[in-house]
Parts: structure tokens; C-alpha cells; sequence
């Protein structure tokens, strides 16, 4: 009933306003947005193209498989609420929309709208979970509650649930339809603000372990199969009839799929295990080499400190890196991943020397790294969670040779290990003077 209301409102205005309503009319047609299906020519003047350089095209829809990499593990574990208490935190990842939002990687330029310039501020990105789906986000499948994870969902499987966070707005996706304006846009040669994947937000994923009501899930092993996604990325503006900010999910979900831009979801690129398993415990935080100059390394010199590892263990747990076994790992930085592939000191998935966090930077010492040994030999470190299970890409069992068993208590060992770190001169390298400052962290998990 509300459109006739409208319409008896427009017909009941003096005449003599009628121009200036026309004239209003007008101008709201005028700016629009068009959704991009093609890359045109050079002189196109069709509204759904854009122009050659002025980025990429792709098919817009959000179908429920098409999710990509939310940057998480491959694989996560569920064991004993003993040795895992509701509230542990399983996994979490985070990932731009380049890499999350469509099956294949997204180009930064890739164009999913052109609006006019007179939709400034009228264009926003649109996100909820998929709030009509039990698993996927559903109102009444918060279960996160329980252990004080606002906006923490059930997922398909039993005992964990899925917290999905918009980077760019700190706010946690939920079933209410929330939105992002879109600014900073880039413009075409027509004067169109383009809407591309690099205007749409980083997303944090997180796992929790839970203690799910009614055993509410599947406790099947493996590979996520199930194909509802957990969330999507949408967009509304002139034009375009998108979802509205602070509707609910459950019954809102205007555009879908054909003018979505992006699916976020578990399917396909997260295993799980139910396997006893062993954590990391501590970690000695800081190791502080004394000085040493260039002649020194260059003489072959080099300094060495030892580090603690404490970790602790189901008693059924089993060390190894084949499937289902509990390795351990030491995964560097990101800017020490980046320097290593720059300098070739990366082979079968892993690093040979963890190297400072800003090597290349100002201030910070080149030509040198750090080898990390174990029970005197020299290992591999880690470049991603997702390398291969094996010892050349950074994979070794987690209880060792060199491991000392502290005590036993209610089923659970607690072991502690020292491993030895090492610094010195990068074969084929020239040292500079400067600081070093290198990051780790010490990865224990199922395989």
C-alpha cells in the first residue's frame, strides 16, 4: 500500500510545482550507476564499458562456491574441550578482497561499477552474513555468546564457529545488512567514478572452538563441503537496488547474485582434524645478539644464543608431520619472506635464514641472517601456514629428540626444548652496517 500513497501525495501538489518536480526528475536519472560487463574501445560511449587502461572486467555474481582464500590455515584442529577449552581461538587469517572474493585472484583494477560523478557519497559497499542460512550466519545460531565472541556464527561443523570482521569499518559482519561508503574512487575518461576491488574491504576471519548446543553440526573430517557461504560483499547506489543498510538478511537480499561483487566462505580452502594434538605454551620473547662488526663476518665469525620453546602435549598425541600427526614449525615475518624470495634463500617451501622485518630499510644491516638449529641442526623455517608438510618446507615433529619432558598432569606432558639461533653473513652478500630486527613465531599443529 505504501507506492499509492506516493502516488496520491504527487498528485495532490499544486500544478504550478509540477515543473520544478520534473526538473528534479531530470537530474536523479542523470546520475546513475552501471554495472561493467566489458572492456570497449577506445571511443566507446557505452555506459556498461569501460575504456582500454582503464582497468579489468570480470562477471559479476556471487555464486555460493565462488568464495576465495580468506588467508586462513588449510588445515585446523578440534581436539578435547580439556586441552580445548570453549573460547579457544582455532585459526584466523585475513585476507583483501583481491584474494577472498571470487574463486580466481582479483586484479586491484578489476571494475565492477561505473557511477556518475554526482553519486558521490550515494555508493557504498554493503556486507552481512548470510543471515537466512543455519550455518552461515542466522540469527539464532550466535553462538558465540557462549564464550564472549560477539558476532561469532555456527558453522556447518560441530564445535566451531566463524567471526568475520570488516577491516576498513572494525566492525564485525552480522545478519543486519551493514554499509561502507566508497570514496577515494578512481575516474574514467568519461568522468565516471569507477567502483574496483581495491576499494572493497579486508576482511579478518577467525575460528573458535565451542561447546555447540545439541550437538549442533557435522563432525565429518576433511575438506569444508559445505557450499552456503558465510558472508558477502554487495553494493548499493543510484541505480543499482542493493540491500539496505540495517535490514535484516534473513528476508533482505536485494541484487543477489547477479550484482554482487564478492562471496566470502569456507568452502573448499579449510580441512579439519580431530586428532590429539599438542600447543605452544611459551617462548623465549627476546634473544639479543651482543654487537659484531663487518671484518668479523666477513672472517666467518658469527654469534650464537639459545631460545626456549615450552609446549604441551595430549598424552595420545602424536609427533610427526605425516596427516593427522602434530608438527611444529617457525614461521617468519612477512618482511623477512619478502627479502629471503628477493635473495633466493627460499627452496621447497621454506626459509634458509629468518632476516630483519625492514632488511633493505635504512638503518637496518644487509648481507646478514639468522639460522635457527635444533638439537644442533640446522632447519627449515616457515613461509605461510600452508606449506607443504615435510621438513624442507619448514615442518619438523613436534616433539623432538632434544625435547625435555617438564611433568604430567591430568593426561597433558609439558616439554620444553632450546633451540639455538645464529647469526651471520649471507653467502654471495655484501654487509653493511645497521641494525637487525627479526620476528618469529613458533607454529604448533595437526598436519
Amino acid at each position: 500500500m505504501q507506492p499509492n500513497h506516493h502516488r496520491t501525495r504527487h498528485r495532490f501538489m499544486a500544478s504550478g510545482l509540477s515543473v520544478l518536480l520534473l526538473l528534479g526528475l531530470s537530474e536523479t536519472l542523470q546520475a546513475q550507476c552501471y554495472k561493467v560487463l566489458n572492456v570497449g574501445t577506445a571511443t566507446t560511449t557505452n555506459n556498461n564499458e569501460i575504456r582500454p587502461g582503464e582497468g579489468t572486467v570480470r562477471k559479476v555474481y556471487s555464486c555460493d562456491t565462488c568464495n576465495g582464500s580468506l588467508g586462513l590455515p588449510n588445515v585446523i584442529n578440534v581436539t578435547s574441550a580439556e586441552f580445548q577449552p570453549p573460547g579457544t581461538l582455532l585459526a584466523s587469517g585475513i585476507a583483501t578482497f583481491m584474494e577472498y572474493g571470487n574463486t580466481a585472484a582479483d586484479n586491484p583494477e578489476m571494475v565492477f561499477y561505473r557511477c556518475a560523478a554526482q553519486d558521490a557519497g550515494q555508493l557504498f559497499e554493503m556486507y552481512s552474513t548470510n543471515g537466512d542460512n543455519t550455518w552461515s550466519g542466522h540469527q539464532n545460531y550466535e553462538y558465540g555468546t557462549s564464550i564472549g565472541v560477539t558476532a561469532g556464527y555456527a558453522t556447518r561443523w560441530k564445535d566451531v564457529i566463524s567471526r568475520i570482521t570488516n577491516l576498513e569499518t572494525g566492525e564485525p559482519f552480522t545478519n543486519i545488512w551493514k554499509a561502507r561508503s566508497l570514496t577515494g574512487l578512481d575516474v574514467d575518461s568519461r568522468g565516471f567514478l569507477l567502483v574496483k576491488a581495491k576499494n572493497l574491504s579486508r576482511v579478518r576471519t577467525e575460528l573458535y572452538r565451542v561447546a555447540v548446543p545439541n550437538g549442533t553440526g557435522v563432525t565429518t573430517l576433511g575438506v569444508y563441503s559445505y557450499t552456503q557461504p558465510n558472508a558477502y560483499i554487495a553494493f548499493t547506489g543510484p541505480g543499482i537496488s542493493g540491500p539496505i543498510a540495517g535490514t535484516n538478511h534473513l528476508n533482505n537480499w536485494p541484487g543477489w547474485p547477479d550484482y554482487w561483487p564478492g562471496t566470502i566462505g569456507l568452502y573448499g580452502k579449510v580441512s579439519i582434524r580431530r586428532s590429539a594434538t599438542c600447543s605452544v605454551n611459551n617462548v623465549t620473547p627476546v634473544v639479543t645478539f651482543s654487537t659484531i662488526s663487518i671484518p668479523e663476518l666477513n672472517a666467518g665469525s658469527s654469534r650464537k644464543l639459545p631460545f626456549d620453546i615450552e609446549f604441551k602435549c595430549e598424552a595420545t598425541a602424536v609427533s610427526g608431520v605425516a596427516t593427522n600427526a602434530t608438527a611444529m614449525g617457525i614461521l617468519v615475518s612477512a618482511g623477512s619472506l619478502a627479502a629471503a624470495e628477493r635473495l633466493g634463500l627460499v627452496s621447497g617451501g621454506g626459509a634458509s635464514y629468518l632476516l630483519s622485518d625492514r632488511y633493505g630499510s635504512a638503518g637496518i644491516a644487509s648481507g646478514v641472517g639468522i639460522r635457527i638449529q635444533r638439537n644442533n641442526q640446522n632447519v627449515k623455517l616457515l613461509t605461510s601456514l600452508n606449506t607443504g608438510s615435510n621438513n624442507s618446507g619448514g615442518w619438523y615433529p613436534a616433539q623432538g629428540p632434544a625435547s625435555v619432558l617438564l611433568d604430567t598432569q591430568g593426561g597433558i606432558r609439558r616439554y620444553r626444548e632450546t633451540f639455538s639461533a645464529t647469526l651471520e653473513k649471507l653467502a654471495g652478500q655484501t654487509v653493511t652496517a645497521g641494525r637487525i630486527e627479526a620476528t618469529a613465531q613458533v607454529i604448533i599443529r595437526v598436519q
